[in-house]
């Protein structure tokens, strides 16, 4: 395989005409990726002859619409063989995108942000992740726990596999291959629309949000919540952004029990015609009002029912 050494012979290269641009990026495409070597490579393995050539150069087999310079390749260089350095900056750094055209993704990129600067991996350089090897998605106890930062394995309604990250309480297909997966919104049965849906309910949940039934219907927030292994009832979230309970009703309807536990810990219940004394039944724990005129319930409590009840009051 020729080796191309000298960065001036790329540039007079990419100064040829249009219609013989797209054949010499293919072709320095190839060269990187060593085509015409019969053994099977994974998605870093670039050949030896074009190593040195890529890391002096490679700028230039990015689309020059791109605009990328060479400070901005600076944690690729430095992480040239270290594939998981490169996924963890694409799938937990900051202000990630992608532009390609789907017909010539091979030759964008994907950017980030990283310690106050921006970064770039070029598309085809992107380390392809095996979710066979990932554990699933599931509750034990009607507690779901999952490892901030880390990756896990999502099945979708036809039996497909994707790797999913957790990111601080954000939970969703893995940008290293949502970006560079096929262009699609349809509804429906779509794995992508799909797999959307699921994200935005469970990373609601994992930030404490309440999920509102004019973005997502019960029935779909039931259907995800059991997809996971949540059944009606109590149940609690933790993704790398706290601890957060909830109750799950049959219907699919939640209730978040953090927000009611902080809006009738705060009520000052004396003021509006209660009494020192007077006993709240919380979900099935009593606690009676205190000289503050405040009660006092805990998420952690052991709760026995799905109901709350107040004392009688003389106005």
């Amino acid at each position: 395989m020729k080796t191309v050494t000298d960065v001036n012979t790329v540039n007079q290269l990419l100064t040829y005409s249009k219609q013989a641009e797209a054949g010499i990026h293919q072709k320095a495409i190839q060269m990187l990726l060593g085509a015409g070597n019969n053994k099977k490579q994974d998605s870093l393995s670039i050949s030896d002859a074009a190593r040195g050539f890529s890391k002096q150069s490679i700028a230039a087999l990015i689309d020059k619409n791109a605009n990328i310079s060479n400070s901005e390749l600076a944690y690729y260089f430095a992480n040239y063989n270290n594939s998981s350095a490169i996924l963890d900056a694409i799938n937990f750094g900051e202000n990630v995108s992608c532009g390609y055209n789907s017909d010539f993704k091979e030759y964008g990129v994907i950017s980030f942000d990283l310690n106050g600067s921006r970064q770039v991996v070029p598309n085809y350089a992107v380390p392809k992740m095996n979710t066979s090897t990932m554990s699933g998605i599931c509750a034990a106890n009607n507690s779901l726990v999952l490892s901030n930062k880390s990756y896990y394995s999502w099945t979708t309604s036809s039996g497909g596999k994707y790797t999913w990250t957790v990111n601080n309480g954000r939970i969703g297909w893995a940008a290293s291959e949502s970006l560079l997966a096929e262009n699609t919104n349809q509804k429906g049965t779509n794995y992508k629309w799909e797999m959307r849906k699921a994200s935005n309910i469970l990373s609601d949940l994992a930030q404490g949000k309440s999920v509102w039934g004019y973005l997502y219907s019960n029935e779909e927030v039931l259907s995800v919540c059991e997809k996971v292994g949540i059944s009606p009832g109590f149940f609690s979230i933790d993704m790398g952004a706290g601890k957060h309970t909830y109750l799950l009703q049959e219907s699919g309807k939640t209730i978040n029990v953090d927000a009611k536990i902080k809006q009738l810990n705060d009520i000052n219940w004396i003021e509006i015609g209660y009494k020192e004394v007077d006993t709240f039944s919380v979900y099935g724990k009593e606690y009676a009002i205190d000289s503050s005129g405040h009660i006092n319930v805990s998420a952690e409590d052991e709760f026995t029912s799905t109901e709350i009840k107040y004392p009688s009051r003389s106005i």
